[in-house]
């Protein structure tokens, strides 16, 4: 969140020792974002780079970069404000040559780590105001959120705006006199590094092996400590240690630890005397400072320990993992683990190409870097535990995303009619492993919408499962009507339907099995059965039967027809229940469709009805079957080259077949309607009892046979035939007086008018 400066706040920002450190920090993440007209940034010659990085961060400002020289032309202007996180021996001259450029109204802020060193130094600016900071956290910090910046009164007019700048920010902004600064310093940097350098000093002259004895060995403690003390080892560090300790009284912290030390090493000769020790230590403690105190040790521990856990925990999964080098998240490294050691890690890395463009060399993206013409072959890295920083998963899925590559497809959705083709693109661009989805196309038949998504998926994925995955997304947010019914008066009834399992008449009759639990009404059991006579048999004893009776596709179902006409149980018609269909042409290894030209292809007579074109196209040899599951079932077994057709998504439970073409129907997206029937009084009448949707269903042997009745007075008729003669009638009016053979099945909500429309044969 951007906050303004005071009205007396300055306008122009010059820092000084901008490119690294903690100069890089404070203009990062404190000055950044304030509302400056001016910024100028200054670092050595050689920092020029970095100094470009830095002046990245401000967005809303012009910035200048270079050296002091360079840039003096830059701050002649009223108005600035200067902060110098310079190393102290540069920190005298530093000041001097600001001085001399910069107009005498700039303040100062200079960054120290002892407070009367630091105003020592600025007293060679005396008619600056002037101001001593020291941010109490390291460079790695991520932000100011709860850390501490401690600053001395400040010389001269006020500068108010610092503190606010640095509380709004969440930090912590801390008054104290240099000499109470000073003295608190002496312990809290003076001596833990006195005590950490001696720590880390015995362990290395220890005679033990640094890296297979001690480090193999440690324990969490050892680990936080040692680490602790290893940091004040690297070269950097070296000029900033010794001027601590010249400047906040190194020789009174190394007094008082070389006390602290004789003392415990005297109480450590009897148990009793450690015990009274160590209790005497902790009784300077408050309860709740010492509660403090211990709980951030462990989390910091817990901490410490969580890389390694981590990374133990996906080797041993066997899982991918995400790095990068600290400070260079721009060096993305993705792979498995191959080696874990106490210190090291081996990365076979999977990550293959510039971001963007990348390929991950794992499971289904190995045959898709094929596609991009990616190396395949990994190699293997070794890093240093304490050099790379982990992803979490959450973190490694975004990486992935801007990494990766993607692979465009058109993919064809069915959806109700209302369904706008931009909705459906919008469902599908919120999908893991989705880049971009626009749409290409839509075309609107009698109560369907079909919808071409063009679709960019991520190159590590499997097309063909997110495809799938993508369909059952789209079908979740914009679900087809379950089917309408006249309410059911049996309870705990059974549900019957054509198997076996997996077909589309399971599906009707579990859409209609949910429609009923979600009115909570019924506890609904769905069974498979063998044949349409035991459908409709079975409805003797109060169940339901769930049976097709027509397709947008193909038209009236003839075999239910039949057996509607050919039975003898009473019946009625209650509801009915839309499905759509979609039908995936597959094979038993994975081969090129034209291989498979003059094969026999299995399905179900309706299915096969409904890929006529497809059939045709590649000279197939219809094999009928008594349904789309036995036909996936009879191409596992015919033991010679053939195809198989069945819904999409069979080959998830059915994980022996291939994908050789999607969506084959002659006419892409129909929908099949199901009609539900049971014995007389299975169904009650509408509660409301003026449902405008509700039609006579009559079959009839032939037209002949009712065509005297159709269209006697005003209303709507729908008549529907098959090639053997069968037809189906709807009508808005009661019907009576049917001659024999005619199957009266009632008034059922018919709604909207039947789903059928002619494909043209191709």
């Amino acid at each position: 969140m951007t906050q303004s400066a005071p009205p007396d706040g300055p306008s122009r920002l010059l820092v000084v020792g901008a490119a690294a450190g903690m100069g890089r920090w404070l203009s990062d993440h404190l000055f950044a974002d304030l509302p400056w007209h001016q910024v100028v940034l200054v670092d050595t010659a050689a920092s020029a780079q970095l100094l470009e990085g830095a002046a990245g961060a401000y967005a809303d400002a012009p910035v200048a970069t270079g050296t002091l020289d360079q840039v003096a032309a830059e701050v002649t202007e009223p108005g600035f404000i200067i902060c110098v996180a310079v190393p102290d021996a540069a920190a005298a001259g530093v000041l001097a040559d600001v001085d001399a450029v910069v107009p005498s109204d700039a303040p100062i802020i200079m960054v120290g780590s002892g407070f009367s060193w630091t105003m020592d130094v600025l007293a060679a600016v005396p008619n600056r105001t002037a101001v001593a900071l020291h941010p109490l956290m390291d460079t790695a910090t991520r932000s100011l959120d709860g850390q501490t910046v401690c600053a001395t009164e400040v010389r001269g007019v006020a500068t108010g705006w610092l503190a606010d700048a640095i509380t709004g920010r969440g930090g912590i902004y801390t008054v104290l006199s240099p000499e109470r600064h000073d003295r608190i310093m002496t312990y809290v940097l003076a001596l833990a590094h006195q005590a950490l350098l001696g720590f880390v000093t015995a362990v290395a002259d220890s005679g033990l092996d640094l890296t297979d004895e001690l480090w193999a060995a440690r324990t969490p403690l050892f680990e936080a400590l040692l680490g602790l003390a290893v940091s004040l080892l690297e070269e950097n560090q070296e000029l900033t240690l010794a001027h601590v300790q010249a400047s906040v009284d190194g020789a009174t912290a190394a007094s008082e630890l070389a006390a602290a030390a004789a003392s415990v090493r005297a109480a450590a000769t009897s148990k009793d005397g450690l015990v009274e020790r160590i209790a005497a230590t902790r009784d300077r403690f408050s309860g709740a400072l010492f509660d403090t105190v211990r709980n951030t040790a462990a989390a910091t521990l817990a901490a410490g320990q969580s890389k390694r856990a981590t990374l133990a925990r996906v080797r041993r999964l066997g899982g991918l993992v995400g790095l990068y080098p600290t400070g260079r998240p721009d060096k993305l490294r993705v792979g498995r683990l191959v080696d874990l050691t106490p210190v090291h890690l081996v990365l076979e890395e999977l990550l293959v190409g510039p971001r963007g463009e990348a390929a991950l060399l794992h499971g289904a993206g190995v045959r898709n870097a094929k596609r991009l013409g990616r190396r395949n072959k990994a190699v293997r890295t070794r890093f240093g535990i304490g050099h790379v920083e982990v992803l979490s998963d959450a973190e490694l899925e975004v990486a992935l995303d801007s990494w990766l590559a993607y692979l465009r497809r058109d993919i064809r959705f069915l959806v109700p009619e209302s369904v706008a083709g931009d909705g459906v693109a919008s469902v599908v661009r919120e999908q893991r492993g989705v880049g971009a989805a626009y749409l290409v196309s839509e075309a609107v038949r009698t109560g369907q919408r079909a919808v071409v998504i063009r679709t960019e998926i991520r190159v590590d994925l499997d097309l063909d499962e997110t495809i799938e995955r993508l369909r059952r997304a789209v079908e979740v947010a914009y679900a087809w009507p379950h089917g309408v019914s006249r309410p059911v008066r049996a309870r705990g009834l059974a549900l019957r339907y054509l198997g076996p399992p997996g077909t589309f008449s399971e599906n009707a009759a579990r859409q209609f099995a949910v429609g009923l639990a979600g009115a909570g009404e019924h506890d609904v059991l769905v069974e498979a059965v063998d044949s349409f006579d035991d459908v409709l048999e079975a409805t003797r004893d109060g169940g339901l039967g769930v049976l097709p009776i027509t397709s947008s596709a193909s038209g009236l179902v003839s075999r239910s027809v039949r057996a509607l006409l050919g039975s003898d149980v009473p019946l009625v018609a209650g509801g009915v229940v839309d499905v759509a269909v979609r039908f995936d042409a597959y094979a038993a290894a994975p081969v090129v469709l034209a291989e498979l030209r003059g094969a026999t292809v299995f399905s179900h007579p309706q299915a096969l009805a409904q890929c006529g074109n497809f059939i045709r196209r590649w000279g197939l040899l219809p094999q009928p079957c008594a349904s789309t599951t036995d036909a996936l079932e009879q191409l596992r077994a015919a033991g010679v080259p053939a195809i198989a057709i069945a819904s999409s998504g069979a080959e998830v439970d059915h994980p022996f077949v291939h994908v050789v073409e999607r969506e084959i129907d002659d006419l892409s997206g129909s929908i099949t309607r199901f009609l539900v029937v049971g014995r007389p009084g299975g169904f009650d009448e509408h509660r409301d009892g003026s449902d405008p949707t509700l039609r006579s269903i009559v079959l009839a042997p032939s037209v002949a046979a009712i065509a005297p009745l159709v269209g006697r007075g005003p209303g709507f008729d729908e008549l529907l035939s098959d090639a053997d003669g069968h037809c189906l009638w709807v009508s808005s009016r009661a019907v009576d007086d049917l001659p024999d053979g005619v199957r009266d099945l009632g008034a059922v909500p018919w709604s909207p008018r039947t789903p059928v429309v002619r494909p043209t044969p191709g």
